[in-house]
């Protein structure tokens, strides 16, 4: 090999070292300009999901901010397709779920926000709520119990953590720490509220005064206090200071809650015109608040301010045009203005499956009958009667139609019919034996009544009748004393019975208890002639005849009827002869029979 070729071949062997060299170079100047535009594109695509991220995070608040919580939701879950690491947006997604009612979802948004960042107070706040929601007491006490850990003065989880020991009824615990932390804030509104409400619930009323009032005072806008004062005061039936209270409240602020109480204890009261400021109050603050303006219509019904109740129920079915109630009270309303056609209407508007549909038959009957309208009267109740045949009322109205035409024999047919049909119902027994009674079949009266006492040993009415029947006839009288007794124990202040209870002493001779007991009678029922006619012969037995006399005169002015007019006119006379020929003889027997007018004894 010569030095030329030699030279040669070590220029090309060096050619090719370096050669290599400098493509290996070049490779990897090309592997390091790749990796680091990797890189920025990484950089970029994390830079470009935190801008996606924060860019829904901000729409996310504005519609929450703005009341949207559908677009704030779908927004949340947006940013977190860009950022799912962020507990923050874990963290307000589990609030607006909470809003919306999604609390299963609300409650795996918060423990995923917790999760990601164990120190997260706002995070954990949320998630001890829910537990405290879903009654999951002691899961939520650990909750706060960490967030105190983290941050032994954060007032929030000491409250509620006071809150949740409360609804456990560990309330002496939380009255205790309550107190300790109230005497270390003694400024803290929302700790005195809630140890109020601790002593409240352990019955201790003034220490319960005392924190709700420093509460007031601490911070007059929050009505929580002022409203857990009030209460607190109407559990004790301490309602005047009550109303001053809400009074208070509501003079401030226009509060809901305290109009609520206002209206309701005013309507309790029966200080209707009072109560009508706040009805309106409430009306104004939520006008989808029916019950309010039912409330306030009713009041003017009751006021008789009868043009404001139409305005007020109108004004309701505006909302609710299918509403049965409230077209039954338009209906009253137009009745008390004697509208009758208008109150027929809205009557007839009641639907038959509504349950005041037989009260608004019975009253578009009662005002077909009162306007002289018996025919329409009876074509309302005989096709109310096909469409609800289960009412018994129905057929008892039927029956005083026939009564009322005197065509006693079909209301007697209507009557045993719905005695059949309603065995058990003790009104339909009452007036069947009434009729059997003024048509002067007694025995099948007192079958009635005695029927009623089978279905209820208590019916007054029933032991009334029976007893009073019994005495007139001379029979069974030690049974009568037991069951008049019996009635009178139940119903003291019955003028009836006590006029039975004086006449059945009458009729055994014991004549000054008698006189005693139809004196009370008379005293209950000073205008009813069978009463003031029975103390009239009681005087008369007892040789008392210008008492007497008084007492028929009277008897005689309210008499009911013809018939019972002449028959006291009988006993004035025989009177007036007595008193004018011999002051100290013997009287004539009185008519033992009593009260011959059957309506008193329908009446009683």
């Amino acid at each position: 090999m010569t030095f030329n070729m030699a030279k040669s071949l070590k220029i090309t062997v060096f050619g090719l070292i370096l050669g290599g060299l400098y493509a290996q170079s070049l490779t990897s100047i090309y592997a390091a300009g790749e990796e680091k535009q990797k890189k920025n594109l990484v950089d970029e695509k994390i830079k470009s999901n935190q801008q996606q991220a924060e860019y829904h995070f901000s729409l996310a608040q504005g519609y929450a901010n703005e009341g949207d919580v559908d677009k704030a939701i779908e927004e949340y879950k947006l940013a977190l397709i860009f950022d799912s690491e962020s507990a923050l947006i874990h963290a307000r997604l589990a609030s607006e779920l909470v809003k919306k009612g999604m609390l299963s979802a609300a409650l795996g948004s918060a423990k995923e926000a917790v999760r990601l960042d164990p120190k997260f107070i706002d995070a954990r706040l949320i998630l001890a709520g829910l537990y405290s929601t879903a009654h999951e007491n002691q899961a939520a006490l650990d909750e706060y119990d960490q967030i105190l850990k983290f941050d032994p003065k954060n007032e929030e989880a000491l409250i509620y953590k006071c809150q949740v020991l409360l609804e456990d009824g560990k309330v002496s615990q939380a009255a205790v720490m309550l107190r300790q932390y109230t005497q270390k804030n003694p400024d803290s509104a929302l700790g005195f509220y809630y140890l109020a409400r601790a002593e409240q619930i352990a019955g201790h009323f003034k220490p319960a005064v005392s924190a709700y009032q420093r509460a007031i005072i601490l911070r007059p806008s929050f009505s929580q206090s002022s409203l857990g004062l009030g209460y607190l005061y109407e559990e004790h039936q301490l309602t005047d200071q009550a109303v001053a209270v809400y009074k208070t409240i509501f003079s401030r602020s226009k509060d809901e809650a305290a109009a609520n109480r206002l209206a309701t204890i005013l309507l309790k009261k029966e200080k209707y015109a009072e109560a009508i400021p706040y009805l309106k109050s409430i009306e104004a603050s939520d006008p989808e608040d029916l019950n309010a303006q039912v409330k306030l219509g009713l009041v003017y019904m009751e006021l008789k301010q009868h043009d404001e109740a139409i305005a007020s129920l109108k004004k309701i079915l505006q909302k609710t045009p299918d509403s049965d109630r409230i077209h039954y009270y338009l209906g009253m309303v137009y009745q008390q203005k004697k509208m009758v056609d208008l109150a027929l209407e809205e009557l007839k508007r009641i639907q038959v499956d509504s349950r005041l549909y037989p009260d608004s038959v019975l009253q578009a009957c009662y005002l077909l009958k009162q306007s002289q309208r018996n025919s329409d009267a009876r074509k309302l109740i005989q096709d109310a009667i096909q469409r609800a045949p289960k009412v018994a009322n129905f057929y008892i109205f039927q029956a005083s139609l026939e009564e009322e035409d005197k065509h006693f024999q079909a209301a007697l047919k209507i009557l045993e019919g719905a005695a059949t049909q309603f065995p058990e119902d003790e009104k339909i027994h009452y007036y069947l034996g009434s009729l059997y009674d003024r048509l002067g079949d007694v025995d099948r009266g007192l079958e009635q009544m005695e029927a009623i006492l089978k279905i209820n040993p208590d019916s007054v009415d029933a032991m009334n009748y029976i007893g009073y029947t019994w005495t007139q006839r001379g029979i069974r009288l030690n049974d009568a004393e037991k069951l008049l007794k019996k009635a009178l124990v139940l119903r003291p202040q019955n003028g009836y019975i006590q006029d039975s209870w004086g006449w059945y002493l009458l009729v055994r001779g014991r004549l000054s208890e008698a006189v005693v007991e139809l004196e009370k009678a008379v005293k209950l029922k000073p205008n009813e002639s069978t009463i003031l006619e029975h103390l009239g012969d009681a005087y008369l037995r007892s040789n008392l005849r210008a008492k007497a006399l008084d007492q028929y005169l009277v008897a005689e002015k309210y008499a009911e009827n013809e018939a019972t007019k002449k028959k006291i006119e009988a006993k004035l006379e025989s009177v007036r002869k007595e008193l004018g020929m011999n002051f100290g003889g013997q009287t004539t027997s009185v008519d033992s029979k009593g009260p011959a007018d059957l309506e008193s004894k329908k009446n009683k």
